[in-house]
């Protein structure tokens, strides 16, 4: 019996016990990961350093230093090197690997005194840094500055690619509509868990979300709704909120998410739905119907 208690008491601990090179906690899981003894300290004098003449690789070095500014308030140096050595100071170095064969691949090492990413492409020192930003407290890359943090990444080797070339995220906006400082929110989430692609659904019955020049009637109707359904459409009688639902992304704000996503390696698939899903549109122009209108922008959901 005691042999029995002893094996339920302690079962559990060897099921979940972790080798080292299981303690990190990545998402996505990387190919390879090997932990090791000691960690990394990020420091105000910490530098990075980039290829020199290379296009590009400047970008995810750009965009860890200012996650490093917002919350630990450190300026890093971002500095070109000719070719890749040892270093010497506390140092952040992306090397260009033309060995490594996924374009979107890294391998990452993090020693005591400095973190080395090979990569082939910006793309893949990026995602090298986004691994290396999980590392870190989750407080780094926060909205504000944390004073009291210890910025330490513990020492590792790891090796990654992504297993799917096609790595996206939906958004339906035509339902309901987010402003432009949430879609970037939203893509600075895909960057870090290394998705390449947002799917911006941008019209649909209920509203349709883009500024087209030539068609303003678009801006001015199809993009509000009178209220929204409440509660499940199985519900008799339906209810509404009796609220307006509006809003539209100008030219000028679609081309400045578009640019604020490829500086996160994020490709942007617009949708626009013709001729299903298409009552908004009708609703500005019923001369394009069938029936030649009158048509309402959806206040509930279903196939018009």
């Amino acid at each position: 019996m005691f042999s029995l208690r002893f094996l339920l008491l302690f079962l559990p601990l060897t099921i979940f016990a972790q080798s080292p090179s299981n303690t990190l906690n990545i998402i996505p899981q990387p190919q390879s990961v090997e932990a090791k003894k000691g960690s990394f300290t990020l420091k105000k004098d910490t530098r990075i350093y980039i290829p020199e003449g290379q296009a590009g690789w400047d970008v995810p070095a750009q965009y860890f230093a200012s996650l490093a500014a917002t919350s630990t308030g450190y300026r890093l140096l971002i500095q070109p090197m000719k070719k890749f050595k040892e270093p010497k100071g506390n140092a952040i170095h992306l090397v260009l690997d033309p060995s490594i064969t996924s374009d979107e691949g890294y391998r990452l090492e993090v020693k005591s005194n400095s973190v080395v990413i090979w990569a082939k492409t910006p793309a893949g020192a990026f995602y090298g840094m986004q691994t290396l930003r999980q590392l870190l407290p989750p407080e780094f890359g926060g909205t504000r500055s944390y004073g009291s943090v210890k910025w330490e990444a513990t020492c590792c080797v790891i090796t990654d690619a992504p297993r799917f070339g096609y790595r996206g995220m939906h958004l339906d906006v035509g339902r309901h509509f987010f402003q432009p400082a949430f879609i970037k929110k939203y893509i600075d989430l895909l960057a870090m868990y290394k998705y390449n692609t947002f799917h911006w659904h941008l019209t649909e019955d209920q509203g349709w979300r883009i500024e087209i020049k030539k068609y303003p009637e678009l801006q001015r109707i199809a993009s509000c709704r009178n209220e929204t359904l409440i509660g499940s459409y199985g519900d008799q009688p339906h209810r509404f909120d009796g609220r307006k639902h509006c809003g539209m992304y100008t030219q000028r704000e679609v081309k400045d998410i578009v640019e604020y996503a490829q500086k996160r390696f994020i490709t942007i698939i617009p949708e626009i739905e013709m001729p299903g899903h298409s009552l908004a549109a009708l609703t500005a122009y019923p001369e394009l119907g069938c029936t030649g209108g009158p048509y309402e922008v959806a206040t509930k959901w279903g196939v018009f």
